[in-house]
């Protein structure tokens, strides 16, 4: 996340993502090209090849999984009425697919948004709402089901995690959902809401732990699991790869040069750019038995971008780029959110570790960040309108490769899953390298204090701050040797009564087919992922996988993780790669035996037991005293004013390309979050009846509040904006405000207010 000028304990709260406002570093040397033109999408070829030899069938997830063989002698069989033959398990196409999506959005006022760590950037209302996404797939033949969830929040916290895998437990039984086989994933979007970590490092700038958040999300994650696992059915999944360029920037072109030449060129070579370029696309279909061809229902798609379209001066809850694309592939299919089995369609993230949407000109005095929206004419590309913009060059290209997709997913869907003490991995020879290294008790190092190279934090402190550079002190001389090049600014690893970032983290590798999935718990730059892909790919071969995918910030989150050279410089990135210069080796160490344990069908022991610090959460962000629709304590008290009046009425008439705005008397949205509902209303007069045309999850409205009257004031007052589009259809139309008020006794009463009408012609 990109950070602004800071006081020290402000910086230290670290939301831990590396970039600001639309960030991202300057392109490959051979790419010359803007982020102000378009993407130029490449055509891909899918085949249906399966030739390839599957791995033996294991249970679901652990030791709680489906009954199912471990040999590897043979593969159950199973009919295929395609052919009227039998196949391989490890060659059967037919799943049960199931996707669900739900409502996650927090706390949208007087709450810390997570991303940029800046306290002052608290949530004013409502762009669009935040989702998860939930994906199952069952492979019957196998007895084996993995489940993937794509989160609009800017980490997975682990203490997230910890309480899905415990409520999915108690409903559906210990044996069909464990760690094995659920992955969690963030899209890292930086205007979302914060709050909902347990541990101290991530809740600094929020000034808290807030349990309405936490409980929002995890039981958002748990219900669309829930119910995508009860609509599985009959299926299938097919995947397309191609690459989106001119969309993605390496904001950190320094440290990537470190890299070895040999393999920048490889990788620069396939991806035409110094990021990764490639877009995978799984299509869910959902068929009659036995059929290789059906209706979509669904699609994930991962690509490599940090979600920060939109810039820390924003104060309204947005997906950003990842959660419009969502949006947009969402309605190209007629997904009505308020429907209970609407397309579902997740932008998940990635290897974006050093990745921004928005092109970094690296100089002096100053970097120059480079976004869609910069000088635009048009009002509507303001900081918000960059998401538009790069939301839409993904939901392109993604469709792109979504209606291209023919070549089917085929053999068991399972997972494996070890948590490992991060601060005491010794990691072999043939991992570093060189000769066998250990892991560091985690520590930040000076230079996350300049920020990444698209936001300046400290004006005078540069990125690039190595061990020696300052005068010979460390705040930890028994871990400074270990943490080399670094110097140690916070040892958070040794922050007492418990560490300020979890140090037990867990890797996870799920196979789909000849797809491997890799949920990591940190942002993984882009040669690191590189690296890691393969490791997973060797560990695999034979198996029939020969694809590998990042999915990033995922199960948890423990900041960056660079490669060794990298490190070196300690760039924002490398300071941030919290275990030492060899973090990226044991990851990879790590990976390899999980993914080990996958094609063995074996369990990967747990060589650790991760906190559950959930009951010693001691800071909580304060809640709501009362609100009122006057200047008095309560609202009895009122007389003339009342919750839901009109201050500002609507214009008399609209036409495409207006903006709406009707002003009301409100109260707190921290008093009910109105999950799948929302706390707005555009309706159109349809012969009597009032149809709902846009709530405050589209992107055309917006919903804001603000406090009236000074900080300790009950009163508050509501926008509701609408800008209409362009096929507006002609007619009456309404606005109406939905909210709950809190007294001073601590009741809540539901408010509503509705507009007068307006025409649209």
């Amino acid at each position: 996340m990109r950070r602004p000028a800071l006081a020290l304990p402000a910086f230290l709260a670290l939301a831990a993502c590396g970039d600001d406002t639309g960030t991202s570093t300057g392109a490959s040397a051979t790419d010359t090209s803007s982020s102000t033109t378009g993407p130029t999408p490449s055509t891909t070829v899918s085949s249906d090849s399966q030739s390839d030899t599957a791995i033996p069938p294991t249970t679901s997830g652990g030791s709680d999984g489906d009954s199912a063989s471990t040999g590897t002698a043979t593969s159950p069989t199973g009919g295929d009425t395609t052919t009227g033959g039998e196949v391989t398990c490890d060659q059967s196409p037919h799943y049960r697919v199931g996707a669900a999506i739900r409502d996650i959005t927090g706390p949208s006022a007087e709450l810390v948004m997570m991303g940029y760590s800046m306290p002052e950037q608290k949530a004013e209302g409502i762009s669009t709402r935040l989702w998860a996404r939930a994906f199952v797939v069952e492979h019957p033949c196998s007895g084996t089901r993995i489940a993937f969830v794509s989160a609009d929040l800017g980490q997975v916290f682990q203490g997230v995690h910890l309480e899905v895998v415990k409520r999915l437990k108690e409903k559906l039984g210990a044996d069909r959902y464990d760690f094995d086989n659920i992955a969690l994933s963030a899209t890292h979007t930086h205007s979302g809401l914060g709050g909902f970590s347990h541990y101290t490092m991530f809740n600094l700038a929020v000034g808290g732990y807030d349990p309405d958040n936490f409980e929002v999300i995890v039981a958002g994650i748990v219900d669309a699991i829930v119910a995508a696992d009860a609509g599985l059915d009959h299926g299938v999944v097919k995947i397309a790869q191609g690459p989106l360029q001119d969309a993605n920037w390496n904001r950190s072109p320094q440290a990537y040069a470190e890299n070895p030449d040999p393999e920048r060129g490889a990788h620069e070579a396939e991806m035409m750019r110094d990021t990764n370029t490639a877009m995978t696309v799984l299509r869910f279909e959902r068929t009659g038995e036995g059929e290789l061809d059906g209706q979509p229902i669904g699609m994930l798609t991962w690509f490599s971008s940090h979600a920060t379209s939109v810039s820390n001066q924003n104060r309204l809850v947005s997906g950003d780029h990842k959660g419009l694309a969502s949006y947009f592939m969402e309605k190209h299919f007629g997904a009505d959110y308020t429907a209970p089995n609407p397309f579902v369609a997740a932008f998940a993230q990635s290897d974006a570790g050093n990745v921004s949407p928005s092109e970094v000109v690296v100089g002096e005095p100053k970097n120059t960040v480079v976004r869609p929206c910069d000088d635009s004419p048009d009002p509507d590309c303001d900081d918000l309108g960059n998401a538009v913009v790069h939301g839409t060059w993904q939901y392109e290209r993604a469709l792109e490769l979504f209606d291209e997709a023919s070549e089917h997913l085929r053999g068991p869907a399972a997972g494996r899953l070890a948590f490992v003490d991060m601060e005491n991995v010794t990691v072999g020879p043939e991992f570093t390298g060189e000769d066998e290294h250990t892991t560091c008790h985690a520590a930040i190092g000076f230079s996350i204090a300049a920020g990444a190279e698209d936001g300046v934090a400290v004006a005078f402190i540069e990125e690039g701050i190595v061990y020696g550079d300052l005068p010979m002190v460390t705040l930890v001389p028994e871990d400074q040797a270990c943490h080399e090049e670094k110097t140690i600014l916070l040892p958070v690893g040794r922050m007492l009564p418990y560490p300020w970032s979890p140090t037990i983290l867990p890797a996870q590798v799920l196979r789909l087919g000849g797809l491997a999935i890799l949920p990591a718990p940190f942002e993984v730059t882009t040669i690191s992922g590189r690296r890691l892909r393969n490791t997973v790919l060797a560990a695999l071969a034979g198996t029939g996988v020969t694809r590998a995918v990042i999915a990033g910030l995922s199960n948890g989150y423990s900041s960056y993780v660079t490669t060794r050279e990298e490190y070196s410089l300690q760039h924002y990135e490398g300071a941030f790669t919290q275990f030492g210069p060899w973090t990226l080796a044991a990851w990879q160490q790590e990976f390899s035996q999980v993914a080990e344990a996958l094609r063995d069908g074996v369990q990967a022991p747990h060589k650790a037991t991760p906190l559950d610090l959930s009951d010693d959460q001691i800071v909580n962000v304060p809640g709501v005293v009362a609100d009122s629709p006057c200047a008095l304590l309560d609202a009895i008290l009122c007389l003339s004013e009342k919750f839901g009046d009109v201050v500002t009425p609507p214009p008399a008439s609209a036409g495409p390309g207006d903006l709406v705005k009707v002003t009301f008397r409100g109260a707190h949205p921290r008093n009910n979050l109105r999950t799948g509902t929302g706390y707005l209303e555009v309706q159109r007069d349809d012969g009597g009846t009032w149809t709902v045309v846009a709530r405050d999850w589209d992107p055309e409205t917006r919903f804001r509040w603000r406090r009236t009257g000074g900080p300790l004031s009950p009163t508050s007052e509501v926008d509701v904006e609408w800008k209409l589009p362009d096929d507006v259809v002609a007619g009456t139309y309404r606005i109406v405000y939905n909210g709950d008020a809190k007294s001073l006794l601590g009741t809540f009463t539901p408010i509503s207010g509705t507009s007068p009408t307006f025409t649209v012609q």
